[in-house]
């Protein structure tokens, strides 16, 4: 069986990012697991306005729980950080936390943010570096393991693996994927005033679009999408506008990077082949 981990800071960013994926993927029989840095307890909304923090975040974790089981995901852990402080961590404590459960699952792919966290959340940012970081560390770690299978075969064959390039070999390699908003999007949901033009302080940009390397139809998933977000309740005003567009780009297809291929960095270009399959 497959195995795809999540990898993000609030309970919500599951639905708004990966939630047909996710769907798509668990159909197919992959197993997903999600990690969540915080509760949540920062954002409060909905019917939840005046609700205490502390309670704001048992109600948001339950929330995920509701939104993991209409999309099938397996398990979820939250990492147990307050809501907003992330980027204050010490160096090291948030990608430990990351690395451990991590190399547990041991998965064929790991999904988190891009680095601007694509709305610019300090925490998102922050839950992709240490995820990347995490990932490397696990990559290498089977590497390592690999190397060791190859001292023991005959040279003929350590050859034959180590040159091995086909499409099915590098499948059977992790790989690190950022979930993203294309440019393009970016700038028509702020043309519908469904997005800010500017998020945490800075203009809200997206994707370069020619950097996507992998393009998700989810519009088979559509319904499931939509019953995921609507679980997060405290997140209605978020939720409303989302689901205001008639057509919102991000129910018909979900975007990513491939950042990392195993041990290897992925760069794209103009003239790469964009896939529509983690």
């Amino acid at each position: 069986m497959k195995k795809l981990l999540l990898s993000f800071a609030h309970p919500d960013d599951e639905a708004f990012m990966c939630g047909g994926t996710i769907a798509k993927y668990v159909q197919a029989g992959w197993e997903v697991h999600l990690l969540c840095a915080t509760y949540g307890e920062a954002g409060g909304g909905g019917p939840y306005r005046e609700v205490p923090e502390d309670l704001l975040g048992k109600i948001r974790q339950k929330e995920l729980e509701e939104s993991g089981t209409i999309l099938g995901i397996s398990a979820i852990t939250f990492l147990g950080y307050k809501d907003g402080t992330l980027l204050g961590l010490h160096p090291g404590e948030l990608e430990d936390k990351l690395y451990r459960p991590m190399a547990s699952f041991a998965p064929d792919v790991v999904i988190t943010f891009e680095s601007n966290g694509i709305s610019n959340h300090p925490d998102h940012s922050k839950i992709c570096l240490s995820t990347t970081y995490a990932f490397q560390k696990y990559a290498r770690d089977i590497a390592v393991v690999r190397g060791e299978i190859v001292e023991r075969v005959s040279q003929r064959a350590r050859r034959t693996l180590l040159e091995a390039d086909t499409e099915e070999e590098k499948q059977a390699e992790p790989r690190l994927y950022y979930a993203c908003m294309p440019e393009s999007i970016a700038r028509y949901l702020k043309k519908q005033k469904n997005i800010p033009s500017e998020s945490f302080g800075k203009p809200w940009k997206g994707t370069t679009d020619k950097f996507i390397t992998t393009v998700v139809d989810v519009r088979k998933f559509r319904n499931k999408k939509i019953e995921a977000l609507q679980a997060h309740k405290s997140q209605q005003a978020d939720i409303d506008r989302f689901l205001s567009l008639t057509h919102h780009p991000l129910l018909d297809k979900e975007y990513y990077i491939l950042r990392m291929q195993g041990l290897y960095e992925v760069f794209m270009g103009k003239t790469d082949r964009v896939s529509n399959r983690l």
